[in-house]
């Protein structure tokens, strides 16, 4: 009887991406009916370090929505900090190790008067670095006494420093942290809170919010300075014919990256914002849209009107296949003596929506850049060059150990259950929201200056909408139409006091000529689309809510599911009777990790442990059949392993090793020269254990194992849970000793 094959790997506390890499091949001395084999690549994970950054929309309006951030750090850092064991694994749950750090969407304007520090504010360009900028500090955070507590004010630590801020449960894994244990939890809360608070509101009105992120933490080369130069003036910038210029490689970023980025962590990043992305690609004249006067912008062709607004592409190319050219670039059409109306007018504070339909030409990054990023092993520098990404450096992290969460411009009906909670989004869903087809797309996502068809129109009762109170009228043609709207903490006169005596009339974020207390967002279309294509990597809230608290909770049980998974996408064959599934499970360890010593003495003196070497007992036996072979050396050769090696640029690489002997041990030596002791795992099915043990380990999700080791794969609903959130039937359960090493790389091998 043939068995199927399937050969399956995993980075323990490291990096393997799910199906990314499948050989088949024939193993020597395999016997009658054994002529290969399949090597498939899975993740079963066990991290305790988490890299934690936010990215703070710092623009006007955003006031009362970083508040509301700060006041659920208290909340955030409590779980992610909570030492309380897993009931079902009996291990903490959640991180040991944790850093923070909090950058802002300004990087400036690129030479224009639009967003220089030097005319308004130095916060219009935050440069990607962390916060709190030189200089600022004190005022009040937010601190929390326990998990439920309701978070109360608190004067901020003095000084709160421009790095990463770092807590360990145990001050021995890193003396230098300046959080440690419970109480520095309790201190980073507040400390946490204070940061998200210094992000300000007098930031860039051109949110770079996905390039400031890339420029922190992806880019290889961040430049120090990405500017044009021109002479401001009160209608518009004279910048002649110059180009963006790209200078020099911004070493200090870098340094604070180094001290927050660990090759070995999860890492989350929350973006928070109440508007679209608008990431300039700084190059050439793209400076234009942020430097020309209100009414100077040129037009597009007439084709580009039809084109739709998801297209947003690096190179003018594909829109010249639309026949979509911008008349910057040659005014034959006759849109390029049409004038700016009041439905269409060009403001600079539209210059952002809808480039390629207004403008014919897109002056932004195209949504590839931060996708990729988030996936590819190399990424282009700002020097032009491409180079290792930062994000998997050292080969220890894949996609499956990254979150990118948006709090963004999105109705909350479309995001979350009838509890208020955050859903796992469906196709149907994310069609409502960010669908190319605008009949599939919920009106209150379609970016428009002008009142939409299907959202009721606002007539002084915004209950005639409850998602946004209705559209409006827009008379001078300077804004946008808002997707969602929320009750503030606190009224001001902002977006009102300019609407004279009848503001409540004219939009539903007013209650009186000049207070506003209502909260506004845009359509976050660009956020969203990406975090769409990042897939079980990404997460989305709606920042029309009164509390984030359901949206920390829901990055919280991402995270968790992350740090603790186990799952397995792929279906083993498995014997009904026995729980067996003719599978070998070895364990390639970290490059000095036991020394000196063999599988059987790995926990202790050999007896009862959940280890052995390949091809010895208990793990196979002499009257087994004969694949895989009761015998060291034959055992080894059945051994070549899809491992990971890591090269003199620290970026680390599948390399398929020979497993060998080496005295008393088989191991696996790659070309980087890296040694890794080799081991077998014992499987608690096939009446090789007592069959309560198991039964138990198959569908009792609480059991545990008093003494040695073993593995069990179940597809029992209650054994595999969280599993199943991440698309995963099955998972392989290791109980006892056997639960794999930081740094090792697990292998299940099935033969046929």
């Amino acid at each position: 009887m043939r068995r199927a094959l399937l050969v399956m790997a995993a980075m323990w506390a490291g990096t393997v991406g799910c199906n990314d890499v499948t050989v088949v091949r024939t193993y020597p001395g395999c016997g009658m009916g054994c002529s290969g084999g399949t090597i498939t690549k899975i993740r079963v994970t066990r991290v305790d370090k988490v890299d934690l950054l936010l990215v703070v929309d710092n623009s006007p309006s955003m006031a009362d929505k970083q508040a509301e951030l700060a006041k659920r750090m208290p909340e955030l850092i409590a779980k992610l900090t909570n030492d309380t064991p897993d009931p079902r694994t009996g291990k903490p749950g959640n991180a040991a190790d944790l850093h923070v750090g909090v950058i802002t969407s300004s990087l400036g304007s690129h030479g224009s008067s639009a967003c220089a520090p030097s005319r308004t504010s130095k916060a219009n360009d935050d440069r990607g670095h962390l916060l709190p900028r030189a200089g600022e500090g004190g005022g009040t955070g937010w601190v929390v006494g326990t998990p439920t507590a309701t978070p109360t004010s608190a004067p901020c630590p003095d000084p709160v420093e421009a790095s990463a801020l770092r807590w360990v449960f145990d001050p021995a894994r890193d003396p230098a942290a300046k959080f440690k244990g419970k109480d520095g939890s309790l201190a980073l809360q507040t400390a946490t809170s204070c940061v998200v608070q210094s992000a300000g509101q007098v930031g860039c009105g051109y949110e770079e919010t996905w390039e400031s992120l890339y420029h922190f933490l992806i880019d290889p080369a961040p430049y120090a300075k990405a500017e044009v130069n021109c002479t401001f003036g009160i209608d518009g910038d004279a910048c002649g014919n110059n180009d963006i210029v790209v200078e020099g490689k911004d070493e200090e970023l870098l340094a604070q990256r180094a001290a927050f980025l660990r090759p070995d962590s999860f890492v989350a990043v929350i973006i928070l914002s109440d508007e679209n992305d608008a990431s300039l690609r700084p190059a050439g004249k793209n400076w234009l849209p942020w430097a020309y006067g209100a009414g100077a912008m040129q037009r597009g062709w007439e084709a580009c009107d039809g084109v739709s607004d998801d297209l947003e592409p690096d190179s003018a190319g594909e829109l010249a296949a639309k026949g979509c050219f911008s008349c910057f670039q040659d005014n034959k059409s006759s849109n390029c003596t049409k004038p700016w109306g009041m439905g269409d007018r060009d403001d600079r504070n539209l210059r952002g929506f809808h480039q390629v339909q207004r403008f014919g030409f897109n002056f932004l990054w195209s949504r590839d850049r931060y996708v990729n990023a988030f996936k590819n092993a190399t990424v282009a520098g700002s020097d032009g060059r491409l180079a290792p990404n930062p994000l998997f450096s050292g080969g220890f992290r894949d996609s499956s150990l990254i979150l990118v969460a948006g709090i963004v411009g999105v109705p909350k009906q479309l995001v979350q259950d009838d509890r208020g909670v955050p859903k796992a989004l469906t196709s149907a869903d994310w069609d409502k929201i960010i669908s190319a087809d605008l009949a599939k797309r919920d009106p209150h996502m379609i970016e428009s200056i002008g009142p939409r068809t299907g959202v009721p129109r606002f007539a002084g009762d915004r209950g005639i909408d409850p998602v946004n109170g209705g559209d409006r009228d827009v008379p001078n043609g300077d804004d946008l139409q808002y997707a969602c709207i929320t009750p503030r903490a606190t009224s001001t006169a902002s977006d009102c006091a300019s609407l004279g005596p009848d503001a409540a009339m004219k939009n539903p974020l007013c209650d009186s000529s000049t207070k506003q207390t209502y909260d506004k967002a845009y359509p976050g279309l660009r956020h969203l689309r990406m975090i769409e294509r990042l897939g079980t990597s990404g997460f989305v809230a709606s920042i029309c809510n009164e509390t984030f608290s359901p949206a920390i909770q829901g990055i919280v049980e991402k995270v968790r599911r992350a740090l603790n998974g186990q799952c397995v996408r792929q279906i083993m064959t498995q014997d009904e009777a026995t729980g067996n599934v003719g599978c070998n499970v070895v364990e390639v360890f970290k490059e000095g990790t036991f020394t000196g010593r063999t599988c059987e003495t790995l926990t202790g003196a050999g007896a009862g442990t959940g280890y052995c070497t390949p091809g010895s007992e208990p793990c196979r036996r002499k009257d087994d059949w004969n694949f895989p072979p009761y015998d060291k050396a034959l055992a080894a050769l059945q051994l070549n392993l899809p491992i990971t090696v890591v090269g003199k640029d620290g970026t680390g690489r599948i390399e398929m090793v020979q497993a060998t002997v080496e005295g008393d041990n088989v191991v696996a030596k790659g070309s980087d020269g890296r040694v890794h002791l080799v081991c077998e795992h014992r499987q608690l099915a096939g009446g090789r254990v007592d069959p309560a043990v198991t039964r138990a380990c198959l569908e009792d999700p609480t059991f545990k194992l008093t003494s040695g080791g073993g593995f069990c794969y179940s597809t029992v609903p209650a054994v595999v849970g969280d599993c199943t959130r991440q698309g995963a039937a099955s998972t392989i359960r290791f109980l006892g000793d056997s639960a794999p090493k930081d740094g090792s790389e697990v292998f299940s091998i099935c033969h046929k």
